[in-house]
């Protein structure tokens, strides 16, 4: 996912300026390594990073760690070896947990491996065709695509990628055969979108909304519950009859198995004090992210439904987990 880094940085000194904490009113806590799977300046990095601001409110010195490689499993394993000491927590997307199980033969851990402290904050995926694009609603799309083979395509983010699962349920749910073109991350499907090369593209909502805005693509439909307050004229797949196409992503804290609970009560807390913070909401706002708070009890049952969602959706699809 890309994201505008100088403008996120910015409004961060910014906005963490002004909601500093006394001293006094801080617990004193060892350093704590945030473990993060991808690269300085993507999405990820950059929403652990405004958590770990915020958590200074209550406490904690947190180091954000960089494990890129492998799509974060490298991050997941780093803190499996780590260990339950308290020390090191996970930041990742949800899927890595609930997805990734069913794609990838080697995986070494499942959500019985960790303890759920909370979420930071969540995003829709959307299916956007380009400006010079004929079809102005998901439905005119899709019988453009049931005459027409060569409309029947559409870009995604990666083979085995939420959007690629997203638009083989949707060709599913339609009766029109709809083939996923797999590129090497969502920036050059974006581009033939723009570039009409590309038929049509699903990817990560906060992405395009800003293409959107400025007249490049249409996004024809959204993935969430209900429409995003950026854009509250485009509907939703369930708005559009395709209520199985709800799906949202959200970033997750996990500590390692067995950590002691009053460790786990005071990262919660502290997780859910800064995603309350103004600071941290504007900053997301900025990047087209909604917050989101979950109790830990609530985010285990949401994480063991959506392991087995998914489950069946790679099932249906026929996909070949990777060794």
């Amino acid at each position: 996912m890309q994201v505008r880094r100088r403008q996120f940085l910015g409004a961060l000194g910014a906005a963490m300026c002004c909601s500093a904490v006394p001293f006094t009113q801080a617990r004193a806590n060892p350093p704590l390594r945030m473990l993060v799977g991808f690269a300085p300046g993507g999405a990820a990095d950059l929403v652990a990073r405004a958590l770990a601001e915020g958590m200074r409110a209550s406490g904690y010195t947190t180091i954000v760690e960089n494990k890129a490689g492998a799509g974060g499993r490298i991050a997941v394993d780093s803190l499996l070896s780590a260990g339950a000491d308290g020390n090191s927590v996970l930041f990742t997307p949800s899927t890595n947990l609930t997805l990734y199980p069913h794609l990838y033969k080697d995986l070494r851990y499942t959500t019985a491996d960790f303890t759920p402290l909370g979420t930071a904050s969540e995003f829709d995926f959307a299916f956007a065709v380009g400006a010079n694009s004929p079809a102005r609603t998901l439905q005119e799309f899709l019988q453009l695509a049931q005459k027409d083979m060569r409309m029947a395509v559409y870009g995604t983010p990666g083979a085995g990628t939420v959007m690629n699962f997203l638009g083989i349920m949707l060709g599913s749910a339609s009766k029109v055969p709809l083939t996923p073109i797999p590129y090497k991350g969502g920036s050059p499907a974006l581009a033939d979108t723009v570039g009409g090369t590309l038929p049509a593209l699903i990817t990560t909502l906060p992405n395009l909304i800003s293409m959107h805005k400025s007249g490049k693509i249409r996004i024809l439909a959204t993935t969430g519950s209900t429409s995003s307050p950026a854009l509250p004229d485009v509907p939703t797949f369930a708005a559009a009859g395709y209520p199985s196409l709800t799906v949202a992503e959200y970033f997750t804290l996990l500590g390692h198995k067995g950590l002691p609970d009053s460790q786990a009560q005071a990262l919660t807390g502290a997780v859910a004090n800064a995603v309350r913070s103004p600071a941290f909401e504007k900053v997301m706002q900025q990047q087209f992210f909604e917050t989101k708070i979950t109790a830990p009890a609530a985010l285990k049952q949401q994480l063991e439904r959506e392991y087995a969602f998914w489950d069946r959706v790679v099932k249906d699809s026929g996909y070949r987990p990777e060794a």
